[in-house]
C-alpha cells in the first residue's frame, strides 16, 4: 500500500438530524465515492480514511452546557463511553484501520485547522445544532487532510437532551444508534437518505434502502440502522443497536479501499 501524505485543511462539515444539501469537487481517478445504501462526504474534501490510527476522546461534561443534573449527567457519561468504546471496536475490525477511546478528559475542539491529526473529539451540549438550537439534533464537524482527501478527524456534539426526561429523551437503542451515526460522519460518510419508491424527486428523511428486517443504514438521516425502518422489530433493534449495517460496511470499505489508489 502507497502511504500518502498529510496535509491539514480547513473543511468542516455540519451534520444533524436534518438533510444537508451538498455539492460534490472533482473526483479522484477510480475512487468510489457512493453506491447503494451509502455515499462519502466529498462535498467536504474527504474521499478516503487513512491507515494510520485514529483516536477518539471525550471532553468533561460542563452542567451548564448540557443543562443535565449530576445523576443524569453520570448516565450520560456512561452511555457515550460504552457506545464509543464499541464503535471504535467496529471501525478497527471493519477497516483495518486502529480506533481507540482515550481515558480522561480533553479540550473541545473549534477549528479543523488546530485539530490534532486523526483525532475526534465527542462533547454534550444542550440544543448543540447550529443554526437553531433545534431540539433533538445533534452535530458533527469533519476535517479532512487537503494533501490527500483523507478523513482528518474533527469534533461531535450530542444533544444532552437525549438524557433529560421532558425534553427529547430518546432511549439507548436510538442513542447507540446516533453515537456510530456521527462518528461515521468524522469518517467520512455522508447521509444515506437518497428518493425512494415514491419518486417524488424529493430526498425526505427517514427515505433510504431497507430490506426485509426493515433495516435502513445508520447513516440514514436522522436516526437510522437495524429496525429502524417503519414496522421494525424491537427486539432486532435492540440487538444490533449501534451497529453499521452491510450499507455502512460497503461505505468504509470504499473509504479505506480509496486511501490506496
Amino acid at each position: 500500500m502507497t502511504k500518502k501524505k498529510i496535509v491539514r485543511s480547513l473543511g468542516v462539515f455540519a451534520a444533524a438530524a436534518g438533510l444537508v444539501a451538498l455539492s460534490n469537487p472533482a473526483y479522484a481517478a477510480g475512487d468510489v465515492y457512493k453506491g447503494t445504501g451509502w455515499r462519502i462526504i466529498t462535498s467536504r474534501g474527504i474521499q478516503s480514511l487513512s491507515p494510520d490510527p485514529y483516536v477518539i476522546r471525550v471532553v468533561k461534561l460542563n452542567a451548564s452546557a448540557t443543562k443535565l443534573t449530576a445523576t443524569q449527567t453520570k448516565k450520560a457519561e456512561a452511555e457515550l463511553r460504552a457506545q464509543l468504546k464499541d464503535t471504535a471496536a467496529q471501525l478497527t475490525s471493519l477497516t483495518g484501520t486502529k480506533f481507540t477511546l482515550a481515558s480522561g478528559y480533553h479540550p473541545e475542539q473549534k477549528a479543523c485547522s488546530t485539530t490534532p491529526r486523526h483525532t475526534i473529539t465527542v462533547g454534550l451540549k444542550y440544543r448543540p445544532f447550529t443554526p437553531g438550537n433545534k431540539p433533538g439534533m445533534s452535530q458533527a464537524f469533519p476535517c479532512s487532510a487537503s494533501g490527500n482527501k483523507s478523513a482528518w478527524g474533527g469534533w461531535i456534539w450530542v444533544d444532552s437532551e437525549y438524557w433529560k426526561p421532558g425534553d427529547y429523551a430518546i432511549g439507548s437503542t436510538r442513542i447507540s444508534n446516533l453515537v456510530s451515526h456521527e462518528v461515521g460522519h468524522a469518517v467520512g460518510l455522508d447521509h444515506a437518505n437518497a428518493d425512494g419508491s415514491d419518486a417524488d424527486h424529493t430526498v425526505d428523511p427517514f427515505e433510504c434502502v431497507t430490506n426485509s428486517y426493515k433495516d435502513t443504514p445508520v447513516m440514514c438521516s436522522p436516526n437510522g440502522g437495524h429496525a429502524r425502518g417503519k414496522g421494525g422489530s424491537d427486539t432486532r433493534a435492540v440487538k444490533y443497536a449501534g451497529k453499521y449495517t452491510k450499507w455502512d460496511i460497503a461505505g468504509l470499505e470504499a473509504l479505506k479501499a480509496n486511501f490506496s489508489r
